[in-house]
């Protein structure tokens, strides 16, 4: 089939990928002038790790990637850990790869690669899509400069803004969540003293999270959360100062507040937004994919893996379909991602709020049902190992 997939991040790109194993005509529609990801870092689980090592890029994903030894949740004034979860054997012995942290850039400079290495693949960059027209035998893509294309299948993986969703019925606005985030760099050499830890820091109504991303662990990446009261940007690169981040942060611990002067600038800043839970993903033979469709709040870390999800489980429902049956085949496609993808909204949504709790009882009966959890990571055992590879479709 002819299918257009609008997007080219790591949703869109996942999703080229894995389609192309398949005798399909494939058409990215990227606005950019050529591959780039806004962003610093993102960790990859288990669930969507095992699935890059699915479609071939084992080698050249494990080169990009930091694999923590441990989960450390600390507290806000004086850095004390509250639990300490190894990411040892065990836990890659459960989930069969291990949690990665990697640069966004190198993550979608891998996709890319491997992509244009596909010859029934086509990428098309500075193309500016600005309407979809759903049929229920085919879909148009229309063009800013007035231009148009029919395809078989049309895939809207164009992000939180998309320009997909609302021609699919997906009429409501994103949802700010009242809270920025900062995301800052400290270059490996001025941090060579620190574990090589996923650690989040929570406090009252803000919290940050640390890791080492890059080739050759070369950056620590700072997502740093603390409450806005309005936004009225979209920009996902609009630069902040170190002296703001650092007033946001003020009678944090001395360690933190260490390492706060060791980022290197610049520093970017940007709004939180999710949406509700989407009923309706998809008309005719139009649907969408990643945070097109379920746009999250990133307190769980599951917005890419959630995306790459979709794309595995979008190509084995399109693998047999053909032009008769392609409606039929993206139905059944949503179908069995809206439940899921809304549980892992739901949760990220819920985290903001256990994260933020502030000092009091409530914080101390959280506290203490972390640090006496059993070991391992059972908490997120229903996120890490579902396998969208062999869930029914």
């Amino acid at each position: 089939m002819k299918i257009a997939i609008v997007g080219g991040g790591i949703g869109g790109l996942t999703a080229a990928l894995a389609l192309s194993e398949s005798a399909h005509d494939i058409t990215v529609f990227e606005r950019s002038a050529g591959i780039r990801e806004i962003g610093a870092g993102v960790q990859i689980s288990p669930n969507a790790g095992r699935l890059l090592h699915s479609l071939g890029l084992g080698a050249p994903y494990s080169e990009i990637s930091v694999h923590p030894h441990r989960v450390v949740l600390r507290r806000w004034e004086d850095d004390s850990i509250i639990r300490a979860t190894d990411l040892d054997e065990s836990f890659i012995s459960q989930h069969h790869v291990p949690l990665a942290n990697v640069a966004r850039n190198e993550l979608v400079e891998i996709l890319g690669d491997a992509v244009a290495a596909r010859s029934n693949v086509a990428m098309k960059f500075s193309a500016h899509v600005v309407a979809v027209e759903p049929g229920n035998s085919a879909s148009v893509v229309r063009f800013s400069d007035g231009s148009s294309q029919s395809f078989d299948i049309v895939i809207g993986a164009d992000g939180i803004h998309s320009v997909v969703r609302p021609c699919v019925g997906g009429v409501d606005k994103p949802r700010f969540s009242g809270s920025a985030a900062y995301r800052a760099l400290v270059p490996r050499s001025a941090v060579e003293d620190l574990p090589i830890d996923v650690t989040n820091r929570m406090g009252p109504d803000r919290h940050v999270v640390s890791y080492f991303i890059g080739r050759n662990r070369s950056h620590l990446n700072l997502v740093c959360i603390s409450p806005e009261d309005s936004w009225e940007t979209e920009s996902w690169t609009e630069q902040g100062t170190k002296e703001d981040l650092y007033s946001r942060f003020e009678g944090w611990s001395p360690d933190f507040l260490s390492l706060l002067g060791r980022v290197e600038e610049p520093i970017f800043r940007w709004a939180l937004y999710d949406r509700e839970p989407l009923e309706k993903w998809g008309m005719g033979t139009t649907t969408l994919l990643g945070d097109a469709c379920h746009p999250m709040l990133p307190f769980m870390a599951q917005g890419s893996c959630q995306a790459i999800e979709d794309a595995i489980v979008l190509a084995r429902c399109l693998k047999e379909a053909n032009t008769s049956d392609a409606a039929i085949a993206l139905r059944r496609y949503e179908d069995a991602r809206q439940g899921r993808t809304a549980q892992v909204q739901t949760s990220s949504l819920m985290n903001r709020d256990l994260f933020h709790m502030v000092d009091g009882q409530e914080q101390k009966d959280r506290d203490l049902i972390f640090s006496i959890s059993p070991p391992g990571m059972s908490i997120l055992d229903w996120v890490y190992e579902y396998d969208a590879l062999t869930v029914s479709v």
